[in-house]
């Protein structure tokens, strides 16, 4: 379902900023908006005839959001459409937009926290969001989105899955789980650890689990060893 732009952590640059996206025809939802996103975007050729942006923010670290005023100015200056962000913190995000030049009358935000996208060429798209635990210097998002028939849940960057995620995977509400992994282990530490995340999914569920925003410090072999999945770079 999820393209993946990058699915590199901070400083994983090898592998881009974690951002993905869903595209059809002329509309294009995006979730995360890093430093390196625009340009992939300009690369894959993924903006042209777009009439409809959607953008997903999870959070405001700038391998989230780095390049979404450029991305906001695309699609004001050249693509002629003022574009949604759904973000449930619409003063947070605005006032760090607002910084850096972004004019409030150039995007909407929508800061609802369950929300439904209804486009022709999607359908019916239905997103909650759900705090996480990953810095206590600023709001942290996961969702849940269900689309085409599908359900999964986004994880953004996390230290944890709710148990009320790992429920729902276990009943089948959820068919995928993409999750934020990291091979790090300290206190303090905002993205989930490769070991506890092998602790909380059982071992039937984790082909459900597709292992994202990699910090370089585990390895795409241990995570299958492990029987999770690793998500791909979408090359055009």
């Amino acid at each position: 379902m999820l393209n993946f732009i990058g699915v590199g952590s901070t400083f994983n640059t090898r592998l881009g900023n974690n951002s993905a996206f869903i595209k059809k025809d002329s509309s294009l939802i995006l979730i995360d908006c890093g430093g390196t996103v625009f340009h992939r975007l300009q690369e894959l050729n993924l903006l042209q005839g777009i009439k409809n942006l959607y953008f997903i923010i999870t959070h405001t670290h700038p391998d989230h959001i780095g390049s979404l005023g450029d991305t906001i100015f695309y699609s004001n200056y050249i693509l002629k459409h003022k574009p949604i962000v759904y973000f449930p913190d619409k003063d947070f995000l605005g006032g760090i937009l607002d910084g850096l030049g972004v004019e409030e009358k150039m995007y909407y935000i929508n800061d609802s926290k369950k929300i439904i996208i209804d486009v022709r060429e999607f359908g019916k798209v239905e997103i909650e969001f759900i705090k996480t635990t990953h810095s206590n210097k600023l709001p942290s998002f996961g969702f849940i989105m269900s689309i085409n028939g599908e359900t999964f849940y986004y994880s953004g960057d996390s230290n944890d899955i709710e148990n009320k995620i790992i429920d729902k995977l276990k009943r089948g509400e959820i068919q995928k789980v993409y999750q934020d992994t990291s091979g790090l282990n300290y206190e303090g530490n905002g993205h989930l650890y490769i070991n506890k995340l092998i602790e909380i999914i059982p071992k039937e569920f984790r082909n459900k689990v597709y292992c994202m925003h990699l910090d370089g410090h585990v390895s795409e072999e241990e995570i299958k060893n492990s029987g999770f999945n690793v998500v791909k770079i979408f090359k055009n």
